[in-house]
């Protein structure tokens, strides 16, 4: 895989990931602004009202057909964070010219699509179109009471907010219902022009073709002095919050937060590969001894958002297994930070994680989202050099990113039954 960077211009980074087997190619492209209410609600709203269409391409309808007219590209529209960024993303693959059978360029005719929805959306006067942010809204409204039925991922992401209630990485990446309020035709229409202006911009491309032709969508923006926004980085209290939430439901939700450290920032290859070995996989020792020997929990396992430097762990447990299940999750994260894990563990982990992204070079997708992850921590990474870097980690490095975690923040969302 060979991989080329250019900075067109001022706040517009443009990435190439040229790799030969696929025999189609993937087109992304990301506004990039400081995590809040106001942006997570606003980029979850401009997805649903930007897919309604164009100018030129003014319905779902019209986009769908040209999507089936060039060999049935895909094209999609989604907002997410990422650390203390809220990220807009526009997406689409396509099959390559050299498929096409009557000689069309299908890469054009895409980047055309994306022009169009980008740079001259639906407007009507000075604002979008009053029925479709309605129902957009609406839409968003429904997904963001939604969390509430799910939940386990309720419980994370209570968690979440719970432990970073002063930090931008405490808001929900849907945003809210009183922000959602605030939006109508014209407020919406005023943040999408701000975003466009002032957003940092990430075009990636991942395809077997070169060539600046990513130009064509840098050119449609003006110079801009954004930059990523900086995560803050804290340590855990002194004392660890602990909220226990009783609710009526059949299986409780414990979730732990933690704060990790400096190493886990400087060596990135070995902070994954803790994550692995400690609660990332099926051979985990959250996994294996918490879930499976123990039977404490129905599920439980580790994950790391490492742009905001913290991991958290979700387990679904029986109520009065609380206390016991708790002690366990944090007994075994003081194993692997005393070195308690056999050298099998750790070489059973180094194979799971450089399969793991590996197995990205079977996915444009998978691709472009290493790239683009890496372009945000200020890297220039192939697949093979994270590779040599997961190989070249020792015993000591994962022990290292092991001892500096802390625990900030317990969310027990108690299951209890009527007459409790």
């Amino acid at each position: 895989m060979k991989f080329i960077q250019e900075k067109p211009k001022a706040g517009v980074i443009c990435n190439y990931g040229m790799i030969d087997h696929f025999r189609s190619s993937y087109i992304s492209l990301d506004f990039i602004l400081p995590l809040s209410a106001e942006n997570a609600t606003g980029m979850s709203l401009l997805a649903g009202v930007l897919s309604r269409g164009s100018e030129n391409f003014p319905s779902m309808d019209v986009i769908s057909r040209y999507l089936a007219e060039n060999y049935g590209a895909s094209f999609s529209i989604n907002a997410g964070k990422a650390g203390e960024m809220e990220i807009l993303t526009f997406a689409t693959r396509f099959l390559d010219n050299e498929c096409a059978i009557d000689g069309e360029d299908i890469r054009a005719a895409i980047l055309t699509l994306l022009q169009e929805i980008i740079f001259r959306p639906l407007v009507d006067k000075d604002g979008f179109f009053e029925e479709y942010v309605a129902q957009e809204k609406q839409n968003l409204a429904d997904k963001i009471t939604g969390l509430f039925n799910d939940k386990r991922l309720y419980a994370l992401e209570q968690c979440k907010a719970l432990m970073c209630a002063d930090e931008p990485f405490g808001v929900c990446e849907l945003g809210d219902l009183e922000t959602l309020k605030t939006f109508n035709r014209q407020t919406l229409y005023r943040f999408f022009q701000n975003m466009v202006n002032n957003a940092q911009i990430v075009i990636t491309y991942v395809g077997k073709e070169e060539g600046d032709f990513l130009n064509s969508l840098a050119d449609g923006f003006a110079e801009r002095a954004s930059s990523v926004p900086e995560a803050i980085l804290r340590d855990a209290p002194p004392k660890v919050q602990e909220i226990i939430d009783p609710m009526k439901l059949n299986q409780s939700k414990l979730n732990l937060g933690f704060r990790l450290g400096p190493e886990a920032q400087k060596n990135g290859a070995a902070c994954r590969l803790f994550n692995v070995l400690y609660g990332g996989s099926a051979n985990s020792k959250l996994f294996m001894n918490v879930r499976e020997r123990l039977s404490l929990c129905y599920y439980c396992s580790s994950a790391m958002d490492r742009f905001k430097n913290v991991m958290f762990v979700a387990s679904g447990v029986e109520s009065e297994k609380y206390e016991q299940a708790r002690a366990e999750i944090e007994a075994q994260l003081k194993a692997v930070a005393i070195g308690d894990f056999t050298d099998d563990e750790f070489q059973s982990a180094k194979s799971y994680l450089i399969d793991s992204v590996r197995g990205m070079l079977d996915s444009e997708s998978a691709l472009a989202a290493s790239i683009i992850s890496s372009t945000l921590r200020g890297e220039m990474k192939t697949i093979e050099q994270e590779i040599k870097e997961i190989e070249a980690v020792s015993r000591e490095d994962l022990i290292a990113v092991a001892k500096e975690i802390q625990l900030d923040t317990v969310y027990f969302l108690k299951g209890v039954q009527n007459g409790e």
